[in-house]
């Protein structure tokens, strides 16, 4: 590995300290995680294993076995593949020998600028989890359902207890397990928190006060996220314009304990881990032209919908779209 060269030269240098900071920045407004745990992978791109649903199969009778015959037999699991490929996302910045100089305690320009370079990366994979997570089109048929005029959740006429709960018959049917994750845009949780539907079933016995707990409760989903975070849609320079990142629709999709062979899963983020073993990796060298300190911050993942139909589309999450009108 190339040693850090402070007079310059070009060399760079892996820098575990600023890598601990990008590593523990918080992000806890972001959804990915939860939604796409992540799956360590030795190379760039491979191939995971899909298996059949052989193991559900039986006909009645089939396994009875007459005295001096032999048993019946039955095929093997199919097992098809898909690949994965971790594309390498970068972003760096460059902190000036005048920056450090002139700032005062407690900034740390070093610090903040590989805050920001992990924060942009981090909003990179969120943005792209969201657009995977929200594209009707990836979804098998029947796992997705858009609300119509007067069925948003934010009108007196909408049944989001229903809507859920024919979500869930439908994840339910195709995996026999019910969803384990909630996703639901803080918009739209502040409109379940005043809606009819729930606050009759609490009337007599909680005030008539909702919170996202009680929401989740009642939905009979154990756990339920409501992502809050929100981006800046315009380009650099010009006038901000700010917007939620998840927008307004809602999710519920089955998301394991941990990430097992043979186990259904909505998605995984394979995630092609640096030398050393870390999942993003902070690097700086020195530019003699620029007389400062480059930062960079790169993470190389790639997300997929792991549990699929044949035509490749996802078969443990239901989309509810246009929540909020």
């Amino acid at each position: 590995m190339a040693v850090y060269d402070p007079r310059g030269g070009g060399n760079v240098h892996t820098d575990r300290i600023l890598t601990n900071i990008s590593v523990g920045f918080p992000n806890n407004a972001f959804v990915c995680a939860a939604l796409f745990p992540q799956v360590p992978v030795v190379k760039q791109s491979d191939k995971y294993f899909v298996h059949g649903y052989e193991m559900w199969g039986q006909e009645p009778g089939s396994d009875v076995r007459a005295p001096g015959t032999p048993a019946m037999e039955i095929p093997g699991m199919k097992v098809s593949t898909q690949p994965y490929f971790a594309i390498e996302h970068a972003l760096k910045i460059l902190v000036t020998e005048e920056e450090k100089q002139n700032a005062d305690s407690p900034l740390n320009p070093e610090a903040e600028g590989t805050e920001l370079v992990t924060s942009r990366v981090l909003l990179g994979r969120e943005l792209a989890m969201k657009d995977l997570a929200t594209t009707a089109g990836n979804y098998a048929s029947g796992h997705t359902v858009t609300l119509g005029a007067g069925a948003s959740w934010d009108a007196a006429t909408s049944s989001p207890i229903a809507d859920w709960k024919a979500g869930k018959r439908v994840l339910h049917a195709r995996l026999f397990i019910e969803p384990t994750l909630g996703v639901i845009p803080w918009q739209t949780m502040s409109f379940l928190e005043e809606h009819v539907d729930f606050i009759e079933r609490i009337k007599y016995t909680q005030m008539g006060v909702l919170n996202a707990d009680l929401v989740a409760t009642m939905l009979g989903t154990s756990r339920i996220i409501i992502p809050g975070a929100g981006f800046n849609t315009a380009n650099l320079n010009q006038t901000v314009s700010l917007a939620y990142i998840w927008g307004d629709d809602a999710l519920m999709a089955y998301v394991p304990g941990r990430p097992g062979l043979k186990t259904p899963a909505y998605g995984y983020e394979f995630v092609w881990k640096f030398p050393g073993g870390s999942v993003q990796n902070v690097d700086r060298w020195y530019d003699n032209d620029r007389i400062g300190d480059y930062i960079r911050c790169r993470r190389r993942y790639d997300l997929n919908h792991i549990a699929i139909d044949g035509t490749g589309k996802s078969i443990a999450g239901y989309l509810i779209k246009n929540t909020v009108t």
